[in-house]
Order: structure tokens, then C-alpha cells, then sequence
């Protein structure tokens, strides 16, 4: 089972979380199918509640969710 990137937190990821480092970038995208040690993943309230550091950018590059009818 994946688990959350943050210490102590046992919740299933829902994010990958990538930093690119050059552009001053945290990317948020689709959680990958598979574990990939060089991206953190996170659980939905981490994720809400991350900070990028100071100077930094957040990309969400997740599709967005269209309400179904």
C-alpha cells in the first residue's frame, strides 16, 4: 500500500508533487500509476495544506473536474 510522503501520516496519496528546482516550480499532477522515489506523493489534506517555498511557484497541472449531470 502507497502511504502519504509526510511523517507519521498513513493516508493514501492523491497527488505527485514534482520540484523543479531551475524554474523555482512545485507541480502537482495526477498521482503516477506506479511509485516513483524521485516525486513525493501526498494525501488530500497535506496537499491542501502545502506551502511552496518563498519565492516559488504551484502548478497544478491536474485536469479539472467537470461536474457530471
Amino acid at each position: 500500500m502507497r502511504t502519504c510522503a509526510k511523517m507519521r501520516c498513513g493516508a493514501e496519496p492523491v497527488v505527485s508533487i514534482s520540484l523543479r528546482y531551475q524554474e523555482r516550480e512545485v507541480v502537482l499532477s495526477n498521482l503516477a500509476p506506479q511509485r516513483d522515489p524521485s516525486i513525493l506523493e501526498l494525501c488530500r489534506e497535506h496537499t491542501a495544506r502545502m506551502t511552496p517555498p518563498i519565492g516559488w511557484v504551484v502548478l497544478d497541472e491536474r485536469p479539472a473536474l467537470v461536474p457530471s449531470r
